[in-house]
């Protein structure tokens, strides 16, 4: 089943949320009244205080500062049940998430009806009730309509879950309420990055710039978006600049990732590991030694790979953190050198989810969904069409029964790989169609198109691919030799 419903569903809400759009000056938000933006339900006056500290850290992308204030919050109102969910929402901590989600469900029917769809919201993104959850958000979009903070929080979760049309059109009414968002205007941004449109992109940041000088996530943001468009050294300039307004906010990590995919991945891993000095939780800390285990694959260094992601999940089994010991597991898979090995570290990423340690439906399900695709993949590779074919069996009927973007694209890259591999390309490109920026689903789009005669198609596509310099395991795998095939290809070609 494809996400199409969904889609028609939120873009409906959109529009109920926009019909009434009026035409407001930069500061006319701090006038509209309390009775048309989502109510706040606490009787602790310094509850309340600490939790708008928290969503104003929130806006200015500090998390860890913003997850300090809510829970200052719930200490003095323990009662406090838009406090709880919003921590559920931002805590890197899996148990954490679980105690304040079910804490703050436990107290929906003691809080007005907007906050009962924020947290039904917030609660069934984490529960795998995606239906339910998209629902929610909607209708509190429409019930609010002139709340231009609901409209942030609800763009920056679709940018996250890589629904980027949708996350725009939401995006661009809170900017319609208040022109001079700064939160919206980053998060908007990011959409145009993804979206391929750098140029609009680098003109909103350049107003975020403005808007907010002394902050350190500006230039921060800033630098990715420029990594993302091929231009490093920018990149990194900006990423120094938010350095230089504040050395502890983190911003090596953005210098760290923008290295490795220029290519110097010895430099990466010194600057990751100065990251490594403002971490503020053992998630953080893990994701970050992750980051640095890549570099290795950018080298081809099959044995210091395997070492340094060992490593990784040692240490995510020790705090307990099951989705990222599965991550690694799954990346020492996807670059093992043959099928046998491969599903050596699956197996071992399967079992890391069910070990007994905390973590959200959804997260698990899209874990097990990602681990299903690189069995699919490893084994249509391997010519072991049997493994490949039950694989996809199993992502589609999780694919059925989850409304998951994650687990959406899971499926149709696996089921794309197989069908290229089957010979079957018109089918197949139907399913890789579906991931419009997944490196793994370009590549294999690519070769369809290549075997299938769209030559055109695949060249278009073949320097979108090329031009990826996204951090991730994915880049680190298909892009870079990509890139060099390209080269060996036209070089022939010019002999």
């Amino acid at each position: 089943m494809r996400s199409t419903a969904l889609v028609l569903v939120l873009a409906g809400a959109v529009a109920l949320g926009s019909d009434a759009k009026p035409h407001v000056s930069a500061n006319s938000h701090r006038a509209i009244p309390r009775s048309l933006t989502l109510p706040v339900t606490t009787a602790s006056p310094a509850a309340r205080a600490k939790f708008e500290a928290g969503m104003k850290s929130l806006e200015v992308l500090r998390r860890s500062d913003a997850v300090d204030d809510l829970r200052a919050a719930v200490k003095r109102d323990p009662k406090f049940a838009q406090a709880l969910i919003m921590i559920s929402h931002l805590s890197h901590d899996p148990n954490e998430q679980l105690a304040t989600r079910t804490r703050a469900l436990q107290l929906a029917f003691h809080v007005t009806s907007g906050e009962r769809l924020l947290i039904r919201w917030l609660s069934g993104v984490q529960e795998d009730n995606y239906i339910s959850a998209i629902a929610a958000m909607n209708d509190l979009l429409s019930k609010y309509p002139q709340d231009h903070r609901l409209y942030f929080l609800a763009g920056r979760w679709l940018i996250h879950q890589e629904r980027y049309a949708q996350g725009t059109v939401v995006l661009q009414h809170a900017i319609a309420l208040f022109p001079d968002y700064p939160a919206a205007l980053n998060e908007l941004a990011y959409a145009y990055a993804y979206s391929g449109d750098f140029a609009r992109a680098c003109s909103l940041m350049d107003r975020y710039v403005q808007l907010q000088p002394d902050q350190p996530n500006p230039y921060d943001s800033y630098g990715e978006i420029l990594r993302a468009s091929g231009q490093f050294d920018a990149a990194l300039d900006k990423y120094r600049m938010a350095i230089r307004v504040d050395p502890t906010f983190g911003s090596e990590l953005g210098v760290a990732d923008t290295l490795a995919v220029m290519g110097k991945e010895a430099e990466a891993r010194e600057e990751y590991a100065r990251a490594l000095l403002f971490v503020r939780s053992e998630n953080e800390r893990v994701e970050y030694e992750l980051q640095s285990a890549l570099t290795w694959i950018r080298e081809n260094n099959h044995k210091q790979v395997d070492s340094s992601l060992h490593e990784v999940a040692r240490h995510a089994h020790h705090v307990g953190l099951a989705r990222l010991e599965a991550e690694a597991n799954r990346i020492m898979a996807m670059s093992a050198p043959d099928l046998r090995d491969a599903n050596h570290h699956l197996r071992a990423a399967e079992h890391a989810l069910t070990e007994g340690h905390v973590v959200s439906k959804t997260e698990l399900e899209e874990e097990r969904a990602l681990i299903l695709k690189i069995v699919a993949m490893r084994s249509a590779q391997a010519k072991a069409m049997e493994p490949a074919a039950k694989a996809v069996v199993r992502l589609q009927a999780m694919a059925n029964q989850s409304r998951s973007q994650v687990i959406q694209l899971a499926y149709h890259t696996a089921a794309g790989v197989v069908l290229v591999q089957q010979g079957k390309y018109s089918d197949a490109i139907e399913h890789l169609q579906e991931d419009a920026n997944g490196p793994e689903a370009m590549l294999w789009l690519w070769k369809a198109y290549t075997q299938s005669g769209a030559q055109e198609d695949a060249k278009v596509l073949a320097n979108r691919l090329a031009g990826l310099n996204e951090p991730t395991v994915e880049q680190a795998l298909v892009v870079a030799r990509f890139r060099a095939a390209l080269a060996e290809a036209q070089q022939q070609a010019a002999h």
